[in-house]
């Protein structure tokens, strides 16, 4: 089997399959590290396929940025954008949409934000998560400086604009594009993480960084839980689409949870509970209903047997699910008794809603509803 061998440099150069852009991998790879590209592997995704070889936690901002130059976003849309008029056909319209600086830059900002999030995904932890948002703040940086007319704080949003402006609004488009909105989504999130562990108290941080990376794990397995248990339908072509709108709401509500946890520690703001306390039979009741698929009936009716989730991934999610959301409940109950009184009571109402709301107990005060 014929097969390419990299010797990764400290400043080695790679060809994109891209219009033959470089792409400088370096910083602190050790000269000596090579990687065997697999037979078949070419162009961007043998150079994926390098990066997710060399890229090791923990991860560096700077590493990551300097690893963030493959267009993944622009392969996945359309065919140009490199340069300001460049036409792109659109069949729906049948006009040819021309790229604008802003429409680059935008682009340019989509793709490091989709590649620095595939690397850490793939080889990073919570603490790596939080360099990411430090990337992406230095490339949102770098856009405004491309196109200062745009007010900072609107430069993330500007990716869900031109990725829908060159897309032709096929089913995986779609896909592709709530893939991205959920991404600058869970940068929001994780970035307001960011903020506020830069802002809690001293006698705090290490406390909070504990929940922070609680959270993180819990939200994962929840997640994956829900992809692959509860909505398991392969066969359904909106279920990229679907997930991805699922993975915006819990990120729009922890967002909604940590301004208000925020108010209870910093600003001394009451919090009052406002669901009904949840027992914990109620959660491994809300775990044992939502443990097979949401089509199982129509599966079993098409034969489609082997698409149900087997005991075993069943198995492996719940018990992630129910360790790591452990896990986070012990850390909220940490950070209660180390606040004074009253905030420690304020704090555990937050905890006791969030708990209530998870099992669909509470669906009045979220910003939006979680599948």
């Amino acid at each position: 089997m014929k097969r390419t061998i990299f010797t990764i440099l400290s400043a080695i150069v790679l060809m994109s399959a891209c219009g033959g852009h470089t792409i400088n991998t370096g910083s602190n790879f050790d000269p000596q590290d090579t990687v065997v590209v697999p037979e078949g592997l070419t162009g961007e995704d043998s150079i994926a396929y390098i990066e997710n070889m060399i890229v090791k936690s923990p991860i560096s901002a700077t590493d990551l940025l300097r690893l963030a130059e493959v267009h993944t976003v622009q392969d996945r849309l359309f065919h140009c954008y490199e340069e300001a008029g460049c036409p792109v056909y659109d069949p729906y319209s049948r006009e040819d949409h021309q790229t604008e600086r802003r429409d680059s830059a935008a682009m340019s900002l989509a793709n490091q934000l989709i590649r620095m999030a595939e690397l850490v995904n793939l080889n990073g932890d919570a603490n790596d998560k939080l360099q990411w948002a430090v990337a992406v703040n230095a490339a949102i940086d770098s856009f405004h400086v491309a196109v200062p007319s745009l007010p900072i704080g609107s430069v993330i949003s500007d990716i869900s604009r031109v990725v829908s402006k060159f897309s032709n609004d096929t089913q995986s488009e779609l896909n592709f594009i709530a893939y991205v909105d959920g991404t600058v989504d869970y940068y929001r999130t994780i970035e307001a993480y960011r903020q506020w562990l830069s802002e809690v108290p001293s006698n705090l941080k290490s406390l909070m960084q504990n929940e922070y990376v609680a959270w993180h794990n819990f939200n994962e397995a929840r997640f994956a839980f829900w992809r692959d248990v509860s909505y398991n339908q392969e066969w359904y072509s909106m279920k990229p689409m679907e997930i991805e709108g699922y993975n915006e709401n819990l990120s729009a509500n922890r967002r909604a949870e940590l301004e208000e946890e925020r108010s209870i520690i910093l600003e001394g703001k009451p919090y009052f509970q406002k669901g009904k306390t949840v027992a914990s039979s109620q959660w491994e009741k809300w775990i044992t209903d939502h443990s097979v698929p949401e089509d199982i009936e129509y599966l079993r009716n098409e034969f489609w047997k082997d698409r149900i989730p087997s005991d075993s991934i069943v198995n492996n999610r719940v018990n992630t699910l129910k360790s790591t959301f452990s896990q986070w409940m012990e850390a909220r109950k940490a950070i209660a008794k180390a606040l004074p009184q009253e905030q420690s009571k304020w704090y555990d109402n937050m905890t006791l809603d969030i708990f209530c709301r998870l099992v669909g107990k509470l669906n009045n005060i979220i910003p939006l509803e979680e599948l």
